[in-house]
């Protein structure tokens, strides 16, 4: 039959060649937070078999019976006819290794800030100085916010979005987290609802995909939430603002860490009379700067927006 999908597989370790070998077959993209086809093959399967996702020897040895063989069949079919992310198909992903339950209506999480967490953002910000609290600007699924409040265990975080149904999802994910008592969800479009507080680190994944660019997309990314990845004719309406404000929002020593990918180039040009520093992290990821509540103050204090 045409466009239908056959394992042959038996076993745990069976189905994970046998897919990854599949998905090679197809053009897929894997820029969705899993970047090979053999990553992608080994967490659909651990899904499916009811394996962590770092499963060793012994558990891909595991029989896999026929009801598993036709739900991975069924993943499958969608994952490669309709070209849906396999976050979106499991309702779930990992960043950082730590799980974040997912759905069409935020980003799937992926963002390279998720590095300078675990990296305590060093060295911009010191183990000296304790960040007390912290803001996840355009939170999707609240992962970043998440990732921040284990990571600074005394910290009170809050995490924001224009959209309530994503913010239903980082709720979601506040909860199967225990952080119900240190993070908190709030609709608001930037600064513009939110509670008033000064942070002392504020992190920013905002839409910054150019429209110009939405045709040329895989897709994958059709079936992301447009609002989450486009944002005006350079992409950059939502980073400027955030730029812009950040410095009412900062604490005396607080820094705010922007990444805006491909466009921080424009985002240079935007702001002529500050030189940005775009940083290489270890695993991948590009347009990621951070500002201190000075050079936020001096950006527009020196630079004007037409």
């Amino acid at each position: 039959m045409e466009n239908s999908i056959a394992l042959a597989c038996s076993s745990v370790a069976e189905a994970v060649h046998e897919i990854a070998d599949l998905l090679q077959k197809y053009p897929l993209n894997y820029g969705h937070g899993i970047q090979t086809s053999i990553d992608e093959a080994a967490y659909l399967v651990s899904f499916v078999a009811g394996l962590p996702p770092d499963f060793g020897e012994q558990a891909a040895a595991h029989l896999l019976d026929q009801a598993e063989v036709d739900r991975l069949q069924a993943f499958l079919h969608k994952r490669i006819f309709a070209r849906i992310p396999l976050a979106y198909l499991l309702g779930e992903t990992l960043l950082s290794g730590v799980k974040f339950f997912v759905d069409p209506h935020v980003l799937i999480p992926r963002s390279p800030i998720a590095e300078m967490i675990e990296d305590r953002f060093f060295p911009w910000w010191s183990d000296k100085q304790p960040a007390r609290r912290i803001l996840d600007l355009c939170t999707g699924s609240g992962c970043l916010g998440i990732l921040a409040a284990l990571e600074f265990d005394h910290s009170q975080v809050d995490v924001s979005d224009i959209d309530p149904k994503a913010l239903r999802v980082a709720n979601k994910n506040i909860v199967f987290h225990g952080m119900e008592s240190r993070i908190n969800a709030v609709l608001s479009d930037v600064y513009e609802q939110l509670p008033g507080h000064q942070y002392d680190i504020i992190v920013a994944n905002p839409p910054y995909v150019p429209v110009s660019e939405q045709p040329d997309l895989p897709s994958e990314f059709s079936h992301e939430p447009a609002h989450a990845l486009f944002a005006g004719e350079d992409g950059l309406d939502i980073a400027k603002r955030i730029i812009l404000g950040a410095s009412q929002f900062l604490e005396p020593k607080g820094i705010l860490v922007l990444e805006v990918g491909q466009s921080a180039q424009t985002l240079q040009t935007q702001f002529p009379h500050y030189d940005f520093m775009w940083h290489e992290l270890e695993h991948g990821g590009e347009g990621i700067c951070v500002l201190t509540c000075e050079e936020c103050k001096q950006i527009v204090e020196t630079n004007s927006i037409e």
